[in-house]
């Protein structure tokens, strides 16, 4: 963590110093290690190369450069990951496609309409897949829930699944 001015003693307590900054950067990067989870406000959204991420939480409104770099994240190929998933708690799509339209107007390859309609297969596939593991579970009511109510209801659905024969292995 990083640290400003105006942070209070119990915030500044927590600062890291650029090389301890540096063993966990080192340590995020390697896919044997145990720290599975950082919270990332700017300092490695852009620029930080993790090919075994798979996964990024988007609750920071992003646009054009930094957004796609942000997304670049996770979409790294790495052994058999063929790419990452973005869970959006913010609605960027709009902002998305932007960006992707200036990529592509701007002479990158590929053919984001095509790229996007294979995704929306995909994750119509892994949507079935997650709705019949939660079968039973009221799953729904986190979409008009507020933060706090959001948050009870995934550990709750985290519990659900625990609680199903070799629900261990449907969510790792």
């Amino acid at each position: 963590m990083t640290v400003s001015s105006s942070d209070e003693p119990e915030i500044s307590k927590f600062y890291l110093t650029k090389d301890q900054r540096r063993v966990l950067s080192d340590r995020f990067k390697d896919p044997d290690d145990e720290l599975k989870i950082v919270i990332v406000v700017d300092m490695w959204l852009t620029g930080f190369d993790v090919p075994c991420l798979h996964t990024m939480y988007i609750d920071k409104p992003m646009k054009g450069h930094t957004l796609m770099q942000a997304i670049a994240r996770v979409n790294r190929v790495y052994k058999d990951k063929t790419g990452g998933l973005i869970v959006d708690y913010l609605g960027i799509a709009a902002d998305l496609k932007a960006a992707l339209s200036f990529y592509a107007e701007s002479g990158g390859k590929g053919d984001p309409a095509k790229l996007q309609e294979e995704a929306v297969k995909i994750m119509i596939e892994k949507y079935e897949v997650v709705a019949g593991i939660l079968y039973g579970f009221d799953y729904k009511r986190y979409f008009d829930a507020d933060t706090s109510e959001k948050l009870t209801i995934i550990l709750e659905a985290e519990d659900f699944i625990l609680g199903l024969e070799n629900g261990e292995k449907k969510i790792y």
